[in-house]
């Protein structure tokens, strides 16, 4: 009976003032484990979605529908396929929350943004069964140490997001693909890139990290006092791509619209 108002206080605390270590008299959270029985049944539910999806017609007539409003300027709305919608969105929601509940917890993959991968790499784990109880401690002992600062990996994230940006704005429209047009994309993807290869390179040197509930956790990660030194320099170039990015691609995107 005593945790719930511990917790409700450290909530309040986080919230309010962005506590990052817990005051001595509050309980730490610990990794949360469920049954297996619970991680076999949160895989098991979208598969057996997906085969319910496929013996019963839904999943063609969603693909269809789909196809067919890419074509046209209004399509109709489909009551059928919000329902489709919605049953996979059912099916999935589970392993998605087992997953977060997880990742969460793994510091390195939190600060990365990477906790739902590496979750549902856990709820797979956990749901064959076969490691030892120590093989399980060691893992999750390893959930509580930072990133590690790796230069090629952040710059191939940075990479990916530079290339993908411009890629798949200009695949929907040949006005997006013309010479005006692509120079506004690249620019918008180097910007994105830039910020995405800072903020891993970044986040290796972080020390003093945002609580949970801290509504503006985010935004608080751009402050330099919050890294050892060698993090300082990509925290100030993540805040110069963050500036510039809404006004190249708002100030870009018009002039594009309106010699288009």
């Amino acid at each position: 009976m005593e945790r719930a108002p511990r917790a409700l206080l450290l909530i309040a605390l986080q919230l309010n003032f962005g506590v990052r270590r817990l005051p001595p008299f509050l309980p730490r959270m610990a990794i949360p484990r469920r049954s297996r029985t619970f991680y076999r049944s949160v895989l098991a539910l979208p598969v057996c979605m997906l085969g319910y999806l496929l013996l019963s017609g839904r999943a063609t007539a969603y693909w269809s529908d789909f196809r067919l409003s890419a074509t046209r300027a209004n399509p109709p709305f489909a009551i059928s396929d919000f329902v489709t919608d919605l049953l996979w969105l059912g099916a999935v929601a589970p392993l998605v929350f087992a997953a977060w509940e997880i990742g969460k917890e793994h510091t390195a993959a939190r600060r990365l943004d990477l906790g739902i991968f590496v979750g549902l790499r856990e709820v797979l784990r956990r749901a064959i069964g076969r490691e030892s109880a120590a093989t399980v401690a060691a893992r999750e002992a390893t959930f509580t140490l930072p990133p590690r600062d790796k230069p090629v990996v952040a710059l191939l994230f940075g990479a990916t997001a530079a290339v993908g940006v411009p890629t798949f704005f200009a695949s929907f429209s040949a006005d997006l693909r013309t010479p005006r047009a692509l120079i506004w994309l690249i620019g918008a993807g180097i910007l994105m890139g830039l910020g995405v290869y800072c903020r891993q390179r970044a986040m290796a040197y972080l020390r003093d990290e945002p609580g949970r509930w801290d509504l503006f956790g985010q935004w608080r990660l751009l402050n330099p006092e919050r890294y050892d030194t060698p993090g300082k320099i990509f925290v100030r170039w993540q805040i110069a791509a963050t500036v510039a990015m809404p006004f190249w691609w708002l100030g870009g995107g018009m002039l594009v619209m309106s010699r288009s």
